[in-house]
């Protein structure tokens, strides 16, 4: 087990190093190797750096360059470099003199290790169910790129396919955790029922709210700079439907073993108890599980809510527009479909072995 685990870790790390390797030719890593910072006295917010970086790649390798920027503290690119850091440049060579300008700084060595952090984690506390997982997320991406995406880019209904991709990811994940049981099955089925009824209610309130899907930065960014025309209030909706689906199968989960559990410690306990214990149960877990989800949204529209409470505007005109509203019914449609799946999966779980004596042969 141990070395399967370390082949897998080498195998994951080798990968990697392949895919980030790769480099952009207009734009090269170099490292920056001394920087002086020049302080503005007009303007605290704006300050120049003078900084000798040394190209790491391409033609022009091990050459140094001096580079000057200016630092602008409330822009994109409003961050202080320092002696050591990788930075993105994109070179020029007149009458050859070499010379150039900082795109950006270099991140993706700092992701590289925070993701070997997660593996090893992962790996090492949660063993052969660790990598399981792992395989699970990783399924689950290559559905999101590989299917869902480039599908609604070719024109098919964003919610049709955003709904196959839910089932998938359910069905392949928790056969790849779990294994194809009937516990496993059923936790399918509820997670499907959740997830569908979400979908449902934002198809609904999205077309009573006319949501258009183009009120956020990055879908107008597709439209008029990459020209890209697809149903945005579908591919809103799919949204919805796939951000929903990690919470739900999670529900789904903990509401089947806790009756499977019940049922072999009480082999002759009656339906109706089963299914209301497991509703109790199901009480529990849903007043954290909505919190955790809420919370999750609400923090991903933060800087809108700063914007809209440090305005004067009245609070009813705030969350009438779109950019808040389209937040409320991810929101509140996601919250709903978690809620419909605890007593969903309780029936299914409760209905399927309230007359199984042996319950342990099934788990």
């Amino acid at each position: 087990m141990v070395k399967k685990t370390i082949s897998i870790m080498i195998i994951f790390i080798l990968i990697s190093n392949v895919i980030w390797a790769s480099s952009n030719d207009d734009q090269i890593k170099a490292k920056v190797i001394s920087v002086i910072n020049n302080y503005s006295k007009e303007e605290s917010e704006i300050n120049n750096q003078l900084i000798e970086a040394k190209i790491l790649e391409g033609n022009h390798k091990n050459e140094v360059i001096t580079i000057k920027r200016s630092v602008d503290k409330y822009s994109l690119y409003g961050f202080m470099l320092k002696e050591g850091d990788t930075v993105l440049v994109e070179l020029h060579l007149d009458n050859n003199s070499l010379s150039g300008n900082i795109v950006d700084i270099w991140r993706v060595n700092h992701l590289k290790t925070l993701g070997i952090i997660f593996l090893v984690s992962l790996v090492i506390f949660g063993r052969l169910k660790g990598i399981l997982s792992l395989t699970a997320l990783i399924f689950s991406g290559l559905i999101i790129v590989k299917f869902l995406i480039p599908s609604v880019l070719k024109g098919y209904d964003a919610v049709f396919i955003s709904i196959i991709s839910a089932i998938l990811i359910s069905v392949v994940s928790f056969i790849l955790i779990a294994g194809f049981t009937r516990k496993t099955l059923i936790a399918i089925l509820g997670t499907i029922g959740g997830t569908i009824t979400a979908g449902v209610l934002s198809h609904i309130y999205i077309n009573l709210t006319r949501i258009t899907g183009l009120a956020d930065e990055d879908v107008m960014f597709m439209v008029s700079n990459l020209g890209i025309k697809l149903d945005y209030k579908g591919l809103y909706m799919g949204a919805i439907i796939i951000g929903t689906i990690g919470v739900v199968m999670d529900v789904s989960m903990s509401i089947t073993s806790s009756i499977f559990e019940i049922k072999s410690q009480s082999p002759n306990i009656k339906f109706i108890y089963l299914f209301e214990s497991g509703l109790k149960i199901g009480k529990d877990v849903m007043s954290t599980m909505v919190n955790t989800l809420v919370l999750a949204y609400v923090g991903s529209f933060m800087p809108l809510l700063i914007i809209y409470l440090s305005s004067d505007s009245n609070f009813l005109y705030s969350i009438n527009t779109e950019l808040l509203a389209v937040e409320i019914i991810r929101s509140l449609c996601g919250s709903i479909g978690l809620i419909f799946t605890i007593p969903l999966t309780c029936f299914i779980a409760a209905y399927s072995v309230h007359n199984n004596k042996n319950i342990k042969k099934y788990r």
